[in-house]
This record gives structure tokens, sequence and C-alpha cells, in this order.
């Protein structure tokens, strides 16, 4: 009996334990954590939170970005030091980590690990995501003191964080070899879908926040296809993509999901359950159907 119940309340204890970290997950927020004196910067002036309404006030010509991944609100933090530049902090609470991974992505030059999960320093600049937020810290000049307190301040914000979040499942299905992985563009809205190689200005695939899609570009001896890859909530959706695609883009992949084009090269287009694959600029049909083929590898 007395077995029984030391097992008993060791379950009770391992739920509670559970319980709390669910509960201390859900109220993470990093901007309340943050101290108002980081390596002898000083907030300077009030802090400020944007939402999709207002963000536009804040971001000029860059407000769509987030906009289209969706987000919660924004917090905003200058910190000045006598004879140094202002540090500017800005806090994205993204509705998924999958969002601020696609963020970062469209943000990025380059990927680095030196805080939460990517990151990107450049002069001037740090950039990270990690869970649900997307993080930008910015100096501008750029000091040697400047430098220092923007990573610093960058790995406190990566400490405040407990969870890093995931990657969204769909860049698992990309096919490794010869990948560029900086070339990597996940999104929800259709306007993205022009980002390495223009392809509509219409919504002709049906995207919206229920279709997962990504994009990325290879390296090919001495070509750069382009590979698009779509999941749609079933394959009834999928093949009604598939149609709209050709009919609207390429008419002759209703006879062969492999074709020459003028402005595409070779491109190609495959259904695989809910899933919709497309490439572009490719050098030749082997090439084409190679990478088709890996994908579909990939998703089964």
């Amino acid at each position: 009996m007395k077995k029984q119940i030391s097992i008993f309340t060791g379950c009770i204890f391992y739920l509670y334990l559970i319980v709390c970290k669910v509960g201390i997950a859900a109220q993470v927020d990093p901007a309340k954590l943050l101290s108002e004196t980081i390596s002898g910067w000083k907030v300077s002036e009030q802090d400020r939170f944007f939402n999709d309404s207002t963000l536009y006030d804040y971001i000029d010509g860059g407000a769509e970005l987030f906009i289209s991944y969706g987000f919660t609100k924004v917090f905003n933090r200058n910190y000045s030091r006598t004879n140094q530049p202002n540090i500017t902090v800005d806090i994205f609470y993204m509705n998924s980590s999958a969002d601020a991974y696609g963020v970062f992505m469209h943000s990025t030059g380059r990927i680095e690990n030196d805080f939460g999960n990517q990151s990107q320093t450049t002069k001037g600049s740090v950039i990270f995501w990690k869970d649900n937020f997307y993080v930008s810290i910015m100096s501008n000049p750029e000091t040697t003191e400047s430098k220092a307190a923007m990573a610093n301040i960058a790995g406190i914000i990566d400490k405040f964080i407990p969870d890093k979040g995931n990657f969204p499942p769909i860049i698992n299905l990309l096919p490794e070899a010869n990948l560029d992985k900086k070339s990597i563009r996940y999104f929800k809205h259709y306007i993205w879908l022009n980002t390495h190689t223009f392809i509509s200005n219409d919504n002709i695939l049906n995207i919206n926040e229920k279709v997962n899609c990504v994009q990325a570009k290879y390296k090919i001896n001495n070509s750069y296809p382009l590979l698009l890859l779509l999941q749609y909530p079933d394959i009834d959706e999928a093949g009604l993509a598939r149609e709209l695609f050709i009919e609207q883009l390429e008419p002759k992949l209703s006879e062969d999901k492999i074709i020459k084009t003028e402005k595409y090269k070779w491109i190609g287009l495959d259904l695989h359950d809910n899933y919709l694959i497309a490439v572009f600029n490719c050098v030749n049909k082997k090439s084409a159907l190679k990478l088709l083929d890996s994908v579909n590898k990939k998703i089964k």
C-alpha cells in the first residue's frame, strides 16, 4: 500500500511540474524582464507598442512583411548612452514559431547560430528568432561599445525565452542535396510567391493561412533551379490549385508534368496527396524530374 501511495504521489508531483512548465511558457514576456540599464545604456524614452493597425506608423515600407505572417504586438525600446549611438530593440510577438522563422528567413542574408534558433549579426544590427519571437536590435552608427552592448542585449533576451519553438515541418521535405539553405522562404501569403522568381501577381495557387508554402533555390552546376512546395489541407484543394496553375500559367502542363518554356527554361509540376510540387528554371528535363522525384520520396 505504501508503495502504491508513493507512486501516486510521484505522479501527482510530475503532473504538477508539467502544469507549472506550461504556465511559465504561456506567461513568457521578454519585454517585461528586460532591464532599463544594460552595458551603460539606459532607457531614453517611453516604451512603445504597435499592432497590425499601427505598425505602418513605425515601419515605413516594411510593415507588410510582419502583417502577412501575423503577430499580436511589437515592443519597441530605445536605449541611450553619452557619446554613443542609440540602441533600438524591437521584439515581435508572432502568432507561432513558424511565423517567427518565416519573418527571419525573409530578413536575413546569411544564417548564424549565436542567438536563439537562428541569428544574423551584421554591422549595426543583430536579429534572431526563438519560439514565437522575432528580435531586432540596431545601432546606427555602430561603435565597438555598441556592438558589444547589442550582443549583450541579444544574449539576455535569448535567455528570457525558455523554449526554442519548432521549425515549420514542411521544410524537412526539401531535398538536402545542393540546397541553398539561406534561400529558404516559408510563407502563407501569396505576395511572397515571387520572392526568387516572378510567377504571378495573382493568387493563382489559392494560398491562404491554411496552406503551408516553402520555396528554395538549388545550386546544380552553374544553374539555380527553384523548388516550390505547397501543403494544402486536403487533396481536393491541392488538385484545384494544380488546375488553376496550369490554366493561368502553363496550359501545356496538363499534357506532361515537365515541359520546356522560354521564360522558366524547364518547368515541372506534380501532385502528391495534398502536396503540390513545382520546379522552375531547370537546365534540362532530367534535372527537373530528379528534383520532383526527390521531393516525392521525402513526402513518402
